[in-house]
């Protein structure tokens, strides 16, 4: 492990590929840990729903440089949520790692979520599709549900101001949290306006002659949104026609009995 980032969600680490994903895999640091993985490895997504309940639920072992190294040790790079909760365990398990702080301005970034993750997460689909898919829906669902908890004490829809309040305070905590356990020798605090030359010179790379990447714009994000959904109801029909199927077939059966 050679970068951890922290960047919470609309910060430039969400959208696959993300921001700083492809920023850092083009300097070289790749693979680079994304959410994103969880989607194609959904077992992944008990991990770090075990972790996140350890952590701040104080259930079961909290995890060790083991556990992360099961987790994430095939990467050079970790960067989005889950890992943006795990800033000083990561820390303490990669000491030599390299620590870059995005943020943006927390107003702006709550707004961002609520035309983004937190719809995702009040989807009416997915909440179906919890029943349906059991592969990745039925693990994503509730390590996401930890995870908003977590951070940020609150996904209640019925009440904005107070959802909005807990928000801030849990996303200014999280970057409270790293600047107080990570040196300033060792951390940088980037902006994905600042490009290139910052990030480069942090690293010791040379800077690529392309843009630097910009991938998390709205629509970006909603067309990646409508892809995950669709391949979740596509595994749902395919998991669930054999049960169909043998229901109609006992329900004929049983008619012609009767």
């Amino acid at each position: 492990m050679k970068v951890i980032v922290l960047g919470m969600l609309r910060t430039g680490t969400l959208c696959k590929p993300s921001s700083m994903q492809a920023a850092l895999e083009e300097l070289g640091y790749g693979p680079c840990y994304h959410m994103y993985y969880c989607f194609q490895n959904p077992m992944e997504c008990d991990m770090w729903r075990e972790a996140l309940e350890a952590k701040f639920q104080n259930k079961g072992r909290k995890y060790t440089k083991q556990d992360w190294d099961q987790l994430l040790g095939h990467c050079q790079a970790v960067t989005d949520v889950p890992p943006a909760a795990f800033i000083p365990e990561l820390h303490a398990a990669y000491p030599n790692a390299k620590v870059i702080i995005v943020e943006r301005n927390p107003s702006s970034w709550y707004d961002s979520c609520t035309r983004t993750v937190i719809r995702f997460a009040s989807n009416r689909q997915i909440k179906i599709l919890y029943y349906l898919d059991r592969w990745l829906c039925r693990r994503l669902a509730p390590m996401i549900d930890v995870l908003f908890i977590s951070l940020f004490g609150s996904i209640d829809l019925d009440d904005p101001a107070q959802m909005r309040d807990s928000w801030l305070k849990g996303y200014s905590r999280a970057y409270e949290e790293a600047r107080r356990v990570v040196p300033k020798e060792q951390r940088l605090e980037f902006r994905l306006d600042q490009g290139w030359e910052p990030l480069c010179r942090f690293l010791g790379t040379e800077i690529p002659e392309k843009p630097f990447p910009h991938m998390n714009d709205l629509s970006n994000y909603e067309a990646g949104v409508k892809v995950l959904i669709k391949r979740m109801w596509i595994r749902a029909a395919k998991m669930n026609v054999p049960w169909v199927v043998g229901s109609l077939a006992v329900a004929i059966g049983w008619s012609l009995l009767r």
